[in-house]
């Protein structure tokens, strides 16, 4: 693989954005955009002090070749300490989080018990608070049965987030992303620009308009010591460029899929999930108010 210099890959980046006008920017630049995107994606780009990501487990069952995570089954969660601490949280006088979310670690639907249990505690919060946050799971899809489905959403569940390249765009997923659709205020599209999916990917876009997907988020692949060998197999010629993280240059794939969306006028936003968006999600930019973000958001 070729390492960018940052000059070179971010020329190409900005270049490429250019080129299409209907792009809009928010959050000093970090966030480019076609419609107004998820409220799950709020916490990206404003400081929020209460939001939490909340970790259920860290076993999948799927195994993608570019997962930049390493795969295991950790000791179990330490789930009495952080509802005792999401409950002392509650208690400070200004605690209004704006999104929780459940997707970090493995694929959350296998710890359907640890969701169970947290959002008990978030749904006796909300009687108290008289405040409810936007609640999003991300998922790979595979087991959202329509069982799970309908619990998720009795359970509070505003939006849930489909990997779909995690199944290779698998039909039984689509089925599933297609019945999610009754259930949640929100329903998302969010997997990365992994080359080898480009035509799949083009794929995606009529099929999950005839669903009615309200938002798409593409992401960049971030390579880790746990996927670089493995992508440096399947792409021996590809190029990464530092910006926070290691990322895989998806050589503006992101902003055809934007092109295609806009010349086919799709109904759902397209979020160019990049380093830049992670940057300001994990670094210290995240407790910078960077600009008003009003009517960036969808309303539900």
């Amino acid at each position: 693989m070729k390492l960018l210099s940052i000059q070179e890959a971010y020329t190409r980046k900005f270049k490429r954005q250019e080129a299409i006008k209907e792009l809009q920017y928010h959050a000093s630049g970090h966030c480019v955009h076609i419609g107004k995107i998820s409220p799950g994606c709020g916490s990206c780009f404003v400081y929020d002090r209460y939001h939490r990501n909340l970790l259920t487990g860290a076993k999948c069952n799927l195994n993608c070749c570019y997962c930049f995570y390493k795969m295991k089954e950790p000791g179990k969660i330490d789930l009495l300490n952080t509802i005792t601490s999401i409950i002392r949280e509650s208690r400070e006088p200004h605690y209004r989080p704006t999104s929780i979310s459940f997707s970090g670690g493995g694929e959350p639907l296998l710890y359907m018990k640890t969701i169970r249990e947290y959002m008990k505690v978030y749904n006796d919060i909300k009687k108290e608070t008289k405040g409810s946050p936007w609640f999003y799971l991300y998922t790979n899809g595979v087991l959202a049965t329509k069982d799970i489905l309908e619990e998720l959403r009795d359970l509070g569940i505003d939006e849930i987030r489909f990997h779909l390249g995690a199944s290779n765009f698998s039909k039984d997923v689509y089925k599933n992303v297609s019945l999610a659709r009754k259930y949640f205020k929100a329903l998302t599209v969010e997997t990365p620009a992994w080359p080898p999916h480009k035509t799949k990917l083009f794929e995606m876009l009529p099929i999950i308009e005839d669903i009615g997907v309200d938002h798409v988020n593409i992401g960049e692949i971030e390579v880790t010591q746990y996927n670089r060998r493995k992508i440096a197999k399947i792409l021996p010629d590809a190029e990464i460029y530092q910006c926070h993280e290691m990322h895989l240059y998806d050589n503006g794939l992101v902003y055809d899929i934007m092109e295609e969306a806009l010349r086919r006028k799709y109904s759902y936003s397209v979020l160019d999930c990049n380093c830049f968006v992670k940057s300001i999600q994990r670094g210290p930019a995240k407790m910078i108010q960077h600009e008003n973000l009003r009517g960036l958001f969808a309303g539900y």
